[in-house]
């Protein structure tokens, strides 16, 4: 009898902590994509607060963590750590991508890192200081795909109105510098009576990922502490957005597109181990 109630509590417990399945099946998501049907990839320890992904080439998956300046490279099925290497003193470290070849990292100051040859012995690290002094928070990088510049996206900086947007800067890939004032913003003006949700309450503009779209030519953008993806066009003019269910997407800080369109969405540690969502792309 004791082994029964026991068992019966555990059985409690497990289904108050998983998420309601018809719950997230029913959500509404972006199209080509099933938000119940993912198939869920368990990181080692050491990545447990994993804070960027980026699919290189092919084949292979790359991420950082937040509190080490270590690149590593991922088994795209098991999360299996196969190589990793250190291109700068510990720091807080944001998000990751790839730009022929040479790795560009965000640290929560805007400071970028441009990691040439980045998992090789022959690894080379340069660095360039984000121009506004002010207090700030940056989390997000993508790369235009048509013009040399790389963009970061405010989480929170000191000169947005609160959480009400977020400033999007632009660095130059020929002139390795920044531009002074903000090139765009994402304002919750625009994306507020996008959201495709009966809960009304206030969107919070802190973004803390963000990836093209392969197939789509659109940018996904991601936030963790607001729960939301935001789809948006080339010139960052929001056109879909989606609340994502905290009891799956417990933590999300990466996000990142395979070839072939499936969507990862990388969710740091919180009362169990850092993972991976695998959505498959079936438009």
């Amino acid at each position: 009898m004791h082994y029964f109630n026991i068992l019966v509590l555990l059985l409690f417990i497990t289904g108050k902590c998983s998420p309601d399945v018809s719950e997230i099946e029913n959500a509404p998501f972006p199209e080509g994509y099933k938000p119940g049907t993912y198939q869920k990839i368990i990181l080692q320890s050491e990545m447990e607060e994993i804070s960027g992904l980026e699919w290189v080439g092919t084949d292979q998956l790359w991420a950082i963590e937040d509190e080490s300046s270590i690149i590593y490279r991922l088994d795209t099925m098991s999360g299996k750590i196969l190589r990793k290497r250190k291109f700068a003193k510990n720091k807080d470290i944001e998000d990751l991508l790839v730009v022929n070849q040479v790795a560009w990292v965000l640290q929560s100051n805007g400071t970028l890192y441009e990691v040439s040859s980045p998992l090789s012995k022959n690894q080379k690290t340069s660095q360039y200081h984000f121009p506004v002094k002010k207090k700030r928070d940056i989390e997000a990088i993508v790369a235009s795909k048509t013009e040399p510049y790389l963009f970061v996206f405010c989480k929170a900086c000191k000169w947005d109105i609160g959480p009400d947007q977020a400033s999007i800067f632009r660095f130059d890939l020929t002139t390795k510098r920044y531009d002074s004032i903000p090139f765009s913003a994402l304002k919750r003006e625009d994306m507020q009576p996008l959201l495709q949700t009966i809960k009304t309450e206030p969107l919070k503009i802190q973004p803390s990922a963000a990836a093209w779209h392969p197939i789509e030519d659109l940018i996904y953008i991601l936030s963790s502490s607001g729960k939301w993806l935001c789809i948006t066009d080339t010139d960052f003019t929001p056109k879909e957005v989606y609340r994502l269910n905290p009891r799956l997407f417990k933590q999300p800080e990466g996000i990142t597109f395979d070839p072939q369109g499936n969507m990862y969405i990388s969710n740091e540690a919180q009362d169990g181990n850092a993972n991976i969502l695998k959505f498959t792309y079936n438009p």
